[in-house]
């Protein structure tokens, strides 16, 4: 008889922490959104500097010499999470320049020496941080078609407001015209970058 009281005081006892857990978990859940919250206010807006150029090009543009390119986005103190993975919003716009080295002709059209491929990107972008390093993903304009890029980086932080890190990125375009309006069907470019993160 005094063993089945025993008995009885250890399920009371193991039933009393599985419901202390179960609280313990809820509050933990109720905590996530709050948690993000002021994770994004700690790390405020975030401006990326790029500067970087071409390495790879895909076979429409193998002739053409290419040029530094610069590149300037923000992220907004908003941090999302899905899955395990936090995300932040931005906007990112740059340059890219290509000129033409060498006389050819595509379908009827003639693309003369000098003549370049050039524009603007303007692009929305999703960033995925981690540590020093950074993952991003953007949807946009590349000069005057829709395109998308790719981009990974890591290096080091100094202070706690300054990022500098290296990486490479990969930027396609869906229609490519030159100067001219020639078309030149899709075009693509992977370039070596060096970027300087500010935390603001």
């Amino acid at each position: 008889y005094l063993d089945d009281e025993e008995y009885e005081d250890d399920e009371e006892y193991e039933d009393d922490e599985e419901y202390e857990d179960d609280e313990e978990y809820e509050e933990d859940e109720e905590e996530d959104p709050e948690a993000l919250a002021d994770e994004a206010e700690n790390l405020g807006y975030t401006i990326d500097l790029a500067m970087g150029s071409p390495r790879f090009v895909n076979p429409v543009l193998m002739d053409w010499n290419s040029n530094v390119d610069i590149r300037a986005s923000v992220e907004f103190p908003v941090l999302m999470q899905l899955m395990g993975a936090r995300f932040r919003f931005g906007l990112e716009v740059g340059s890219f320049k290509f000129e033409n080295a060498k006389f050819n002709q595509v379908g009827d059209d003639v693309i003369n020496l000098g003549e370049t491929f050039s524009g603007i990107t303007a692009m929305g972008i999703v960033s995925f941080p981690a540590g020093p390093g950074k993952i991003k993903f953007g949807l946009g304009m590349v000069g005057s078609s829709a395109g998308f890029s790719m981009e990974a980086s890591y290096g080091i932080r100094i202070g706690g407001m300054v990022e500098l890190r290296g990486g490479i990125r990969s930027t396609e375009t869906l229609m490519a015209k030159t100067s001219e309006s020639v078309e030149l069907g899709r075009a693509g470019w992977m370039d070596g970058q060096i970027v300087l993160g500010v935390n603001l």
